[in-house]
């Protein structure tokens, strides 16, 4: 499964002495096929998911719930 993510734009985020990682704007929304712009919605983010699509998802839910 293609997940389109290409040869977009990414952002590479520094968590200091944990590491970094490299994000991809707009990658999760392209890979369930919701418009930029939109929120995703909750019944999309459920269920099993496996390999990158399920990483993203783990990682959305988690930022979900962080304080910005």
């Amino acid at each position: 499964m293609a997940l389109g993510l290409g040869h977009k734009k990414t952002k590479t985020v520094d968590l200091g002495s944990k590491g970094s990682f490299k994000e991809h704007p707009g990658a999760l929304h392209r890979a369930l096929g919701v418009p930029e712009g939109e929120k995703i919605p909750a019944s999309k983010l459920k269920g099993h998911h496996h390999g990158r699509l399920g990483h993203m998802i783990a990682s959305a839910k988690g930022f979900a719930k962080m304080k910005h």
